[in-house]
Protein backbone atom coordinates (compact mmCIF):
# COMPACT_ATOMS: atom_id res chain seq x y z
CA UNK A 1 0.00 0.00 0.00
CA UNK A 2 1.73 3.26 -0.58
CA UNK A 3 1.97 5.83 2.16
CA UNK A 4 1.13 9.04 2.21
CA UNK A 5 3.33 12.23 2.53
CA UNK A 6 3.25 14.63 5.49
CA UNK A 7 4.76 18.37 5.15
CA UNK A 8 3.21 19.30 1.79
CA UNK A 9 1.45 22.91 2.01
CA UNK A 10 -1.62 22.95 0.23
CA UNK A 11 -1.68 26.32 -0.75
CA UNK A 12 1.39 26.17 -2.89
CA UNK A 13 -0.28 22.75 -4.42
CA UNK A 14 -2.97 25.41 -5.67
CA UNK A 15 -0.65 28.29 -5.89
CA UNK A 16 1.45 26.21 -8.65
CA UNK A 17 -1.79 24.86 -10.74
CA UNK A 18 -3.16 28.27 -11.02
CA UNK A 19 -0.07 29.85 -11.86
CA UNK A 20 0.51 26.79 -14.22
CA UNK A 21 -2.56 27.81 -16.23
CA UNK A 22 -4.20 24.17 -14.84
CA UNK A 23 -8.09 23.90 -13.64
CA UNK A 24 -8.94 21.44 -10.98
CA UNK A 25 -10.43 19.55 -13.64
CA UNK A 26 -7.11 19.04 -15.45
CA UNK A 27 -5.36 18.27 -12.27
CA UNK A 28 -7.59 15.26 -11.06
CA UNK A 29 -7.27 13.79 -14.63
CA UNK A 30 -3.44 13.73 -14.19
CA UNK A 31 -4.26 11.15 -11.14
CA UNK A 32 -6.77 9.94 -12.55
CA UNK A 33 -9.16 10.82 -9.52
CA UNK A 34 -12.10 13.16 -9.28
CA UNK A 35 -11.80 16.74 -9.04
CA UNK A 36 -13.05 16.87 -4.97
CA UNK A 37 -10.13 14.69 -4.89
CA UNK A 38 -8.07 18.02 -5.77
CA UNK A 39 -9.89 20.15 -3.82
CA UNK A 40 -9.49 18.32 -0.75
CA UNK A 41 -5.48 18.08 -1.02
CA UNK A 42 -5.50 21.71 -2.10
CA UNK A 43 -7.37 22.43 1.04
CA UNK A 44 -5.10 20.33 3.41
CA UNK A 45 -8.17 17.72 3.59
CA UNK A 46 -6.28 14.97 2.07
CA UNK A 47 -2.78 13.88 1.96
CA UNK A 48 -0.85 13.09 -1.36
CA UNK A 49 1.83 9.82 -2.05
CA UNK A 50 4.45 11.10 -3.17
CA UNK A 51 4.01 8.91 -6.37
CA UNK A 52 1.01 11.65 -6.88
CA UNK A 53 2.88 15.37 -5.58
CA UNK A 54 6.08 13.93 -8.00
CA UNK A 55 3.12 13.36 -11.36
CA UNK A 56 1.66 16.67 -10.63
CA UNK A 57 4.84 18.98 -10.08
CA UNK A 58 5.68 17.34 -13.25
CA UNK A 59 2.36 18.51 -14.86
CA UNK A 60 2.75 22.12 -13.31
CA UNK A 61 6.71 22.05 -14.66
CA UNK A 62 8.07 22.50 -10.73
CA UNK A 63 10.40 21.04 -8.49
CA UNK A 64 8.99 18.86 -6.04
CA UNK A 65 10.69 20.52 -2.85
CA UNK A 66 8.66 23.18 -3.74
CA UNK A 67 5.62 21.83 -2.16
CA UNK A 68 6.94 21.71 1.23
CA UNK A 69 8.04 25.22 1.13
CA UNK A 70 6.10 27.28 4.06
CA UNK A 71 4.98 29.61 1.72
CA UNK A 72 4.60 30.39 -2.16
CA UNK A 73 7.80 32.03 -3.89
CA UNK A 74 7.87 35.31 -4.41
CA UNK A 75 7.76 34.69 -8.46
CA UNK A 76 7.31 37.47 -10.67
CA UNK A 77 3.82 36.91 -12.79
CA UNK A 78 5.14 37.20 -15.99
CA UNK A 79 1.71 37.50 -17.42
CA UNK A 80 1.10 40.31 -15.32
CA UNK A 81 3.78 42.36 -16.88
CA UNK A 82 1.85 41.96 -20.76
CA UNK A 83 -0.65 43.32 -21.79
CA UNK A 84 -3.04 40.49 -24.17
CA UNK A 85 -3.66 42.58 -27.36
CA UNK A 86 -6.25 40.58 -28.92
CA UNK A 87 -10.04 39.93 -27.58
CA UNK A 88 -9.67 36.57 -29.40
CA UNK A 89 -7.01 35.53 -26.69
CA UNK A 90 -9.17 34.01 -23.75
CA UNK A 91 -6.99 32.15 -21.94
CA UNK A 92 -3.42 31.41 -22.56
CA UNK A 93 -2.55 27.49 -22.65
CA UNK A 94 -0.37 25.70 -19.83
CA UNK A 95 2.23 25.25 -21.96
CA UNK A 96 2.67 28.80 -22.78
CA UNK A 97 3.03 30.22 -18.98
CA UNK A 98 5.82 27.81 -18.51
CA UNK A 99 7.53 29.71 -21.96
CA UNK A 100 7.37 32.89 -19.88
CA UNK A 101 8.81 31.51 -17.19
CA UNK A 102 11.13 29.80 -19.21
CA UNK A 103 12.21 33.21 -20.95
CA UNK A 104 12.37 35.23 -17.78
CA UNK A 105 14.94 32.48 -16.33
CA UNK A 106 16.98 32.48 -19.65
CA UNK A 107 16.93 36.49 -18.81
CA UNK A 108 18.41 35.59 -15.39
CA UNK A 109 20.75 33.21 -16.99
CA UNK A 110 22.02 35.71 -19.44
CA UNK A 111 22.35 38.24 -16.56
CA UNK A 112 24.63 35.74 -14.59
CA UNK A 113 26.28 35.01 -17.17
CA UNK A 114 27.94 38.66 -18.35
CA UNK A 115 27.90 39.95 -15.08
CA UNK A 116 24.69 41.68 -15.93
CA UNK A 117 25.95 43.38 -18.40
CA UNK A 118 24.89 43.19 -22.15
CA UNK A 119 28.50 42.30 -24.46
CA UNK A 120 27.30 43.48 -27.39
CA UNK A 121 28.57 46.95 -28.01
CA UNK A 122 25.71 48.20 -29.75
CA UNK A 123 22.24 47.78 -28.23
CA UNK A 124 19.42 48.40 -31.44
CA UNK A 125 17.13 48.31 -28.06
CA UNK A 126 19.04 51.24 -26.33
CA UNK A 127 19.91 53.40 -30.23
CA UNK A 128 16.98 53.39 -31.12
CA UNK A 129 14.34 53.11 -28.95
CA UNK A 130 11.20 55.62 -29.28
CA UNK A 131 9.05 56.50 -26.23
CA UNK A 132 5.67 56.19 -26.65
CA UNK A 133 5.13 59.11 -24.19
CA UNK A 134 7.18 61.21 -26.48
CA UNK A 135 6.12 60.20 -30.04
CA UNK A 136 2.38 59.20 -31.66
CA UNK A 137 1.80 56.04 -32.77
CA UNK A 138 1.01 56.59 -36.05
CA UNK A 139 2.33 55.24 -39.27
CA UNK A 140 4.36 58.11 -40.50
CA UNK A 141 6.35 57.15 -36.97
CA UNK A 142 6.34 53.31 -37.68
CA UNK A 143 7.72 53.84 -41.44
CA UNK A 144 10.26 55.79 -39.92
CA UNK A 145 11.34 53.49 -37.14
CA UNK A 146 11.30 50.42 -39.60
CA UNK A 147 13.75 52.40 -41.98
CA UNK A 148 16.19 53.63 -39.27
CA UNK A 149 15.89 49.66 -37.97
CA UNK A 150 16.99 48.16 -41.48
CA UNK A 151 19.49 50.52 -41.30
CA UNK A 152 21.08 50.11 -38.27
CA UNK A 153 20.77 46.16 -38.96
CA UNK A 154 22.49 47.07 -42.19
CA UNK A 155 20.49 44.76 -44.57
CA UNK A 156 19.40 45.66 -47.90
CA UNK A 157 16.53 44.65 -49.91
CA UNK A 158 18.75 43.20 -52.47
CA UNK A 159 20.15 40.94 -49.53
CA UNK A 160 16.95 40.08 -48.57
CA UNK A 161 15.52 39.07 -51.94
CA UNK A 162 18.83 36.65 -51.99
CA UNK A 163 18.57 34.34 -49.51
CA UNK A 164 18.16 31.23 -50.81
CA UNK A 165 14.37 30.69 -49.04
CA UNK A 166 12.33 31.43 -46.50
CA UNK A 167 13.79 29.34 -43.50
CA UNK A 168 17.25 31.02 -44.31
CA UNK A 169 15.66 34.40 -44.24
CA UNK A 170 14.52 34.01 -41.00
CA UNK A 171 17.51 32.45 -39.63
CA UNK A 172 19.51 36.00 -41.25
CA UNK A 173 16.84 37.97 -40.04
CA UNK A 174 16.86 36.39 -36.20
CA UNK A 175 20.85 36.36 -36.18
CA UNK A 176 21.50 40.10 -37.18
CA UNK A 177 18.62 40.59 -34.51
CA UNK A 178 20.94 39.25 -32.13
CA UNK A 179 23.87 40.61 -32.63
CA UNK A 180 22.49 43.79 -32.23
CA UNK A 181 21.47 42.35 -28.50
CA UNK A 182 18.41 41.21 -28.72
CA UNK A 183 18.31 37.03 -28.53
CA UNK A 184 15.98 35.48 -29.82
CA UNK A 185 14.38 31.63 -28.92
CA UNK A 186 11.95 29.21 -30.57
CA UNK A 187 9.80 26.80 -29.27
CA UNK A 188 6.49 24.52 -29.78
CA UNK A 189 3.93 26.49 -28.01
CA UNK A 190 1.45 24.26 -28.45
CA UNK A 191 -1.19 26.87 -29.02
CA UNK A 192 -2.83 27.75 -31.89
CA UNK A 193 -3.42 31.60 -30.04
CA UNK A 194 -0.17 32.66 -29.99
CA UNK A 195 2.33 33.13 -32.63
CA UNK A 196 5.10 35.12 -30.11
CA UNK A 197 5.78 37.07 -27.53
CA UNK A 198 8.77 39.30 -25.77
CA UNK A 199 9.48 40.54 -22.76
CA UNK A 200 11.55 43.58 -22.21
CA UNK A 201 14.64 44.08 -19.85
CA UNK A 202 17.03 46.85 -19.65
CA UNK A 203 19.95 44.51 -20.52
CA UNK A 204 18.54 40.92 -21.58
CA UNK A 205 15.33 41.52 -23.96
CA UNK A 206 14.09 38.54 -25.50
CA UNK A 207 11.52 37.78 -28.28
CA UNK A 208 9.85 33.92 -28.11
CA UNK A 209 8.74 32.61 -31.42
CA UNK A 210 6.16 29.41 -31.85
CA UNK A 211 8.02 27.34 -33.91
CA UNK A 212 4.89 24.88 -35.02
CA UNK A 213 4.14 27.89 -37.48
CA UNK A 214 5.34 28.87 -41.31
CA UNK A 215 8.82 30.25 -41.60
CA UNK A 216 7.25 33.47 -43.43
CA UNK A 217 4.81 33.74 -40.09
CA UNK A 218 7.65 33.22 -37.59
CA UNK A 219 9.59 35.91 -39.88
CA UNK A 220 6.53 38.47 -39.23
CA UNK A 221 6.23 37.82 -35.75
CA UNK A 222 10.19 38.96 -35.60
CA UNK A 223 9.57 41.87 -36.91
CA UNK A 224 6.35 42.42 -35.10
CA UNK A 225 7.94 41.73 -31.71
CA UNK A 226 11.06 44.04 -32.53
CA UNK A 227 8.46 46.86 -32.59
CA UNK A 228 7.49 45.96 -29.48
CA UNK A 229 10.80 46.30 -28.12
CA UNK A 230 11.75 49.15 -29.77
CA UNK A 231 9.19 51.18 -28.49
CA UNK A 232 9.19 50.06 -25.02
CA UNK A 233 5.98 47.84 -24.74
CA UNK A 234 5.63 44.18 -23.52
CA UNK A 235 3.05 41.84 -25.04
CA UNK A 236 1.71 38.71 -26.19
CA UNK A 237 1.08 38.34 -29.83
CA UNK A 238 -1.67 36.20 -30.86
CA UNK A 239 -2.19 35.77 -35.15
CA UNK A 240 -0.34 38.87 -36.08
CA UNK A 241 -0.59 38.54 -39.49
CA UNK A 242 -4.38 38.13 -39.79
CA UNK A 243 -4.79 40.83 -38.24
CA UNK A 244 -6.63 43.95 -39.51
CA UNK A 245 -7.41 47.91 -38.23
CA UNK A 246 -10.56 47.23 -37.22
CA UNK A 247 -9.73 44.38 -34.86
CA UNK A 248 -6.51 45.64 -33.99
CA UNK A 249 -5.53 48.29 -30.65
CA UNK A 250 -3.85 51.37 -31.35
CA UNK A 251 -0.34 49.38 -30.60
CA UNK A 252 -0.76 46.64 -32.59
CA UNK A 253 -1.79 48.78 -35.36
CA UNK A 254 1.30 50.48 -35.08
CA UNK A 255 3.56 47.36 -34.68
CA UNK A 256 2.06 45.45 -37.49
CA UNK A 257 2.49 48.50 -39.67
CA UNK A 258 6.16 48.63 -38.98
CA UNK A 259 6.60 45.22 -39.33
CA UNK A 260 5.28 45.13 -42.64
CA UNK A 261 7.34 48.24 -43.46
CA UNK A 262 10.43 46.80 -42.03
CA UNK A 263 9.71 43.46 -44.11
CA UNK A 264 8.80 45.04 -47.54
CA UNK A 265 9.94 48.81 -47.83
CA UNK A 266 7.18 51.11 -49.32
CA UNK A 267 10.03 52.75 -51.91
CA UNK A 268 11.14 49.72 -53.13
CA UNK A 269 7.88 48.01 -52.90
CA UNK A 270 5.89 50.41 -55.28
CA UNK A 271 9.32 50.35 -58.14
CA UNK A 272 8.05 46.62 -58.27
CA UNK A 273 4.12 47.00 -59.20
CA UNK A 274 3.92 46.82 -62.90
CA UNK A 275 1.84 44.23 -63.47
CA UNK A 276 -1.85 44.20 -65.12
CA UNK A 277 -3.54 42.19 -62.24
CA UNK A 278 -2.65 41.12 -59.04
CA UNK A 279 -3.96 37.62 -58.47
CA UNK A 280 -2.72 34.96 -56.52
CA UNK A 281 0.54 34.29 -58.68
CA UNK A 282 1.79 37.82 -58.48
CA UNK A 283 1.42 38.20 -55.04
CA UNK A 284 3.13 34.73 -54.50
CA UNK A 285 5.63 36.24 -56.83
CA UNK A 286 6.13 39.06 -54.73
CA UNK A 287 6.43 37.29 -51.59
CA UNK A 288 8.97 34.59 -52.97
CA UNK A 289 10.98 37.87 -53.79
CA UNK A 290 10.80 39.48 -50.21
CA UNK A 291 10.72 35.75 -48.68
CA UNK A 292 7.11 36.94 -46.46
CA UNK A 293 3.72 35.80 -46.58
CA UNK A 294 1.48 36.08 -49.29
CA UNK A 295 -0.70 37.92 -46.19
CA UNK A 296 2.09 40.47 -46.05
CA UNK A 297 1.77 41.44 -49.38
CA UNK A 298 -1.87 41.12 -49.75
CA UNK A 299 -2.07 43.89 -46.96
CA UNK A 300 0.73 45.83 -48.62
CA UNK A 301 -0.96 46.11 -51.58
CA UNK A 302 -4.18 46.84 -49.95
CA UNK A 303 -2.78 49.53 -47.63
CA UNK A 304 -1.39 51.45 -50.77
CA UNK A 305 -4.98 51.07 -52.90
CA UNK A 306 -3.93 48.62 -55.30
CA UNK A 307 -6.66 46.02 -54.14
CA UNK A 308 -9.72 47.02 -52.62
CA UNK A 309 -10.38 46.07 -48.03
CA UNK A 310 -13.15 43.39 -49.03
CA UNK A 311 -10.73 41.35 -50.91
CA UNK A 312 -8.72 40.14 -47.84
CA UNK A 313 -10.98 37.64 -45.68
CA UNK A 314 -11.94 36.05 -48.99
CA UNK A 315 -8.46 35.50 -49.74
CA UNK A 316 -7.53 34.31 -46.20
CA UNK A 317 -9.83 31.89 -46.38
CA UNK A 318 -8.58 30.09 -48.98
CA UNK A 319 -5.39 30.54 -48.55
CA UNK A 320 -5.84 28.82 -45.01
CA UNK A 321 -7.88 26.07 -46.56
CA UNK A 322 -4.91 25.62 -48.94
CA UNK A 323 -2.71 25.33 -45.89
CA UNK A 324 -4.75 22.63 -44.36
CA UNK A 325 -5.26 20.83 -47.07
CA UNK A 326 -1.32 21.00 -47.67
CA UNK A 327 -0.72 20.19 -43.80
CA UNK A 328 -2.80 17.04 -44.15
CA UNK A 329 -0.99 15.58 -47.06
CA UNK A 330 2.46 16.04 -45.43
CA UNK A 331 1.41 14.56 -42.61
CA UNK A 332 -0.10 11.44 -44.08
CA UNK A 333 3.39 11.67 -46.48
CA UNK A 334 5.38 12.17 -43.24
CA UNK A 335 4.45 8.67 -41.00
CA UNK A 336 5.30 8.63 -37.24
CA UNK A 337 9.30 9.45 -37.34
CA UNK A 338 10.18 11.29 -34.45
CA UNK A 339 12.47 14.30 -34.79
CA UNK A 340 16.12 14.52 -33.45
CA UNK A 341 16.11 15.61 -29.48
CA UNK A 342 19.43 17.46 -29.86
CA UNK A 343 19.10 18.82 -33.55
CA UNK A 344 15.74 20.68 -32.21
CA UNK A 345 16.50 22.04 -29.37
CA UNK A 346 19.69 23.49 -30.68
CA UNK A 347 17.27 24.93 -33.14
CA UNK A 348 15.01 26.32 -29.90
CA UNK A 349 18.39 27.69 -28.48
CA UNK A 350 19.49 29.83 -31.51
CA UNK A 351 23.53 29.51 -32.46
CA UNK A 352 24.47 32.38 -30.63
CA UNK A 353 22.69 31.87 -27.36
CA UNK A 354 24.44 28.06 -27.07
CA UNK A 355 27.82 29.65 -28.01
CA UNK A 356 27.69 31.93 -25.39
CA UNK A 357 26.36 29.63 -23.12
CA UNK A 358 29.15 27.13 -23.47
CA UNK A 359 32.18 29.87 -24.18
CA UNK A 360 31.36 30.87 -20.57
CA UNK A 361 31.54 27.67 -19.51
CA UNK A 362 34.96 26.74 -21.01
CA UNK A 363 36.42 29.99 -20.12
CA UNK A 364 35.15 28.63 -15.91
CA UNK A 365 32.92 31.72 -15.62
CA UNK A 366 30.07 29.22 -14.96
CA UNK A 367 29.58 25.54 -13.29
CA UNK A 368 28.41 22.98 -15.11
CA UNK A 369 25.57 22.65 -13.57
CA UNK A 370 24.77 26.26 -14.41
CA UNK A 371 25.25 25.33 -17.86
CA UNK A 372 23.40 22.54 -18.00
CA UNK A 373 20.15 25.50 -16.28
CA UNK A 374 20.95 27.45 -18.79
CA UNK A 375 21.21 25.47 -22.09
CA UNK A 376 17.81 23.13 -20.41
CA UNK A 377 19.25 19.65 -20.39
CA UNK A 378 20.62 17.34 -18.10
CA UNK A 379 24.30 17.11 -17.42
CA UNK A 380 24.83 13.98 -18.63
CA UNK A 381 23.71 15.33 -22.14
CA UNK A 382 26.03 18.24 -22.46
CA UNK A 383 28.33 16.58 -24.46
CA UNK A 384 26.05 15.28 -27.14
CA UNK A 385 24.85 18.83 -27.31
CA UNK A 386 28.35 20.52 -27.82
CA UNK A 387 29.04 17.91 -30.20
CA UNK A 388 26.08 18.31 -32.47
CA UNK A 389 25.95 22.28 -31.99
CA UNK A 390 30.33 22.40 -33.37
CA UNK A 391 28.91 19.34 -35.85
CA UNK A 392 26.23 22.37 -37.42
CA UNK A 393 28.36 25.12 -37.04
CA UNK A 394 31.20 22.97 -39.32
CA UNK A 395 28.71 22.51 -41.46
CA UNK A 396 27.27 25.77 -42.44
Amino acid sequence: MAEYINGVNPEILKWARERSGYSVEAAAKTLNKKETFISECESGDRPLTYVQLEKLADKYKRPVALFFLPNPPEEENIVDKLALRSRDVKKLEPRTLFLFRQAYSRQLSLMELNNEKNPIENLIFRDLQFSTSDIALNEENAFELADRSRAYLNITVEMQSNWENEKIALENWRNHIQDKGVFVFKDAFKDNLVDGFCLLHNEFPIIYLNNTRPSVRKVFTLSHELGHILIGKNGITPDITGLIKSESTELEIFCNQFAHEFLVPTRDFKKRLNYSEYNDDVIQKLAKYYKVSRHVILLKLINIGILPQDIYNQKVRNWADQYEHQKRNEKSNKGSGGGDYYNTHLTYLGEKYTRHAFEKYHQELCSVEKLSDCLNVKVRNLEELENRFLRKAINK
